[in-house]
């Protein structure tokens, strides 16, 4: 048997914390102390149900939180400690005081994992990467690509094309046609024009 809906969502509020909102929950809980969540939202004068506001105070509104990015050795902690207990961000969690599991989960997600990555170690088993077979390393190329060169060619008054290499930063628009410039546009027209006109 699962757990009831919480009959409190029912009218509560969703989407962004306002500063008003901040300030009544942590003026609540720093005058009384933490007391049953539940009761929370209406002694505050809230209506968020009680998840919400547990979880406003536990991530982002403790005065014991220690925000912005981990430093370096927060950093070898949680690579440690990862690779003892894999994603038990909460467990994690306990050994940095001031940190969150979900600070951490985004952390790991968002620079550890691709700095590990970067330095040849995999993420998920703290071993180093098998180096690529060469069908890997044809793969992992990219050809080059065909770019659009915004100087028109005279003698042919179309845009011509050039290939550029995309490690030397190709244009995102790889197979995208410039129209034409105006002139261009009106020569064409006054061709149409007259050979409607005759």
């Amino acid at each position: 048997m699962g757990s009831q809906e919480c009959f409190e969502k029912v009218d509560s509020t969703k989407g962004f914390w306002t500063a008003e909102e901040d300030e009544k929950l942590r003026n609540l809980i720093l005058k009384n102390g933490q007391c049953s969540w539940r009761s929370v939202p209406k002694l505050a004068g809230l209506s968020r149900c009680s998840k919400s506001c547990r979880l406003r105070w536990k991530n982002y509104l403790s005065p014991d939180l220690k925000m912005g990015l981990l430093s370096e050795d927060e950093e070898e902690i949680v690579i440690d400690l990862h690779a003892k207990l894999g994603n038990r961000w909460s467990k994690i969690a306990s050994h940095l005081p001031g940190r969150t599991d979900n600070c951490i989960k985004n952390h790991w997600n968002t620079r550890i994992k691709k700095k590990l990555m970067n330095t040849g170690i995999d993420p998920l088993t703290h071993n180093p990467l098998p180096p690529p077979t060469p069908d890997q390393q044809l793969e992992n190329q990219e050809p080059p690509s065909q770019v659009v060169d915004r100087n028109r060619d005279p003698e042919t008054s179309m845009q011509s094309t050039i290939t550029e290499d995309k490690s030397m930063g190709a244009s995102p628009f790889k197979d995208l046609q410039f129209p034409l410039d105006f002139i261009d546009y009106t020569d064409i027209l006054s061709v149409l024009y007259d050979d409607f006109s005759s």
